[in-house]
């Protein structure tokens, strides 16, 4: 039997007849009296108490197959980059503290996660790193976007960076969350296809894997397994984790994924940069600079959230532009046709080129 929420009106009126029926001494049910105000109380908890149950039911019900797995979202993840602070004079030493607050005109903020120094004689500091305050793909800004001094620092007048954060993540979306856990189902033999993939993304960092087997092998592996970080990279270190849990050691905590007599590799895709030529027809109520930026943002968001092996449509790409606010048709000239890519490849954006008619 579904479960039936109840409101506080029909809870007071069962209530209140429960009484009449059971009992004569009392008889005035009136707002206001005595009587009703009590069970007013009680039925306003009662009703409490039926919303936090359909709460609960609403929000761990779907969750018990994933959490009988231990099965976990993945987190987003916050992006990263370096900015450069300066100054007009250049007498004396300026040091710039771990934890100091950079922004965009926005309001995006960064903060320092090294120490960066302005040395006497020079108006600029070294390049410092800095961290992305909230987790998310919007922390991704284009160069010189970040010129905003949040936290002052005496003597430090302005800041800017050369390049693009990168990194950024949102959580990952229901349609990706059940899609990876249905791959971790099909993968539970381990050393199928679907068993690697599954394996190389239950490591930390990785967001996207694929296959290619060889047959017959080459260079004696028998397949390669390609993951990403979200950004389309592959680091060293995330290589060596993703090959460490595929290999295993030997143990009951990390058995392997891999079939006995199999040899596999782990690489870095080859990134696809798939360049955009759109011409805009607006409707007069933003202006093109801002447009631009928006339309820029919405395929970077489409084209830079594709996993490894995930084809470049065409008719996406328009959708997403077309939901921009201002535009009322476009002619999209590049692409021209949806774009293949290869399980081994991963697209990202190159040149953007925003016009409007």
């Amino acid at each position: 039997m579904a479960f039936s929420l109840k409101l506080f009106s029909a809870i007071l009126e069962d209530m209140t007849n429960w009484m009449i029926a059971n009992q004569s001494k009392v008889t005035d049910f009136n707002e206001g009296a005595v009587t009703r105000s009590f069970l007013e109380a009680v039925g306003y908890e009662i009703e409490q108490s039926y919303i936090r149950t359909r709460v609960g039911f609403d929000e761990s019900l779907p969750d018990i197959p994933f959490y009988a797995f231990n099965f976990i979202r993945k987190s987003g993840q916050k992006s990263s980059g370096n900015v450069v602070f300066s100054r007009t004079g250049t007498t004396g030493d300026i040091t710039i503290p771990i934890g100091t607050l950079v922004a965009t005109a926005d309001g995006t903020q960064f903060e320092t996660t090294a120490v960066g120094t302005i040395q006497n004689g020079n108006q600029d500091s070294n390049s410092v790193s800095i961290s992305a305050t909230e987790e998310g793909t919007e922390s991704n800004v284009p160069a010189n976007t970040i010129t905003v001094v949040v936290t002052p620092v005496n003597g430090v007048e302005s800041v800017d960076n050369s390049a693009s954060t990168t990194g950024g993540l949102d959580e990952e979306t229901d349609e990706s969350f059940v899609k990876r856990f249905r791959e971790f189902i099909e993968g539970l033999g381990q050393s199928s296809e679907n068993g690697l993939i599954t394996g190389a993304k239950l490591v930390t960092g990785i967001r996207s894997a694929s296959t290619i087997e060889h047959f017959p092998p080459s260079s004696s592996y028998n397949v390669s397994v390609y993951v990403d970080d979200g950004a389309g990279n592959a680091p060293a270190a995330l290589i060596a984790a993703a090959l460490l849990k595929l290999e295993g050691e030997g143990t009951a905590s990390n058995p392997g994924y891999k079939a006995a007599g199999i040899n596999i590799q782990v690489l870095a895709p080859s990134k696809v940069t798939q360049d955009v030529t759109v011409v805009i027809t607006d409707d007069g109520t933003l202006a093109e600079i801002t447009m631009t930026y928006n339309i820029e943002q919405a395929i970077s968001n489409y084209i830079n959230n594709l996993v490894l092996g995930d084809d470049i449509i065409k008719n996406s790409l328009v959708k997403v532009i077309m939901a921009v606010s201002g535009v009322s048709d476009i002619s999209l000239t590049t692409p021209a046709s949806n774009v293949t890519i290869n399980p081994n490849q991963i697209a990202r954006t190159g040149t953007m080129t925003v016009t409007f008619s």
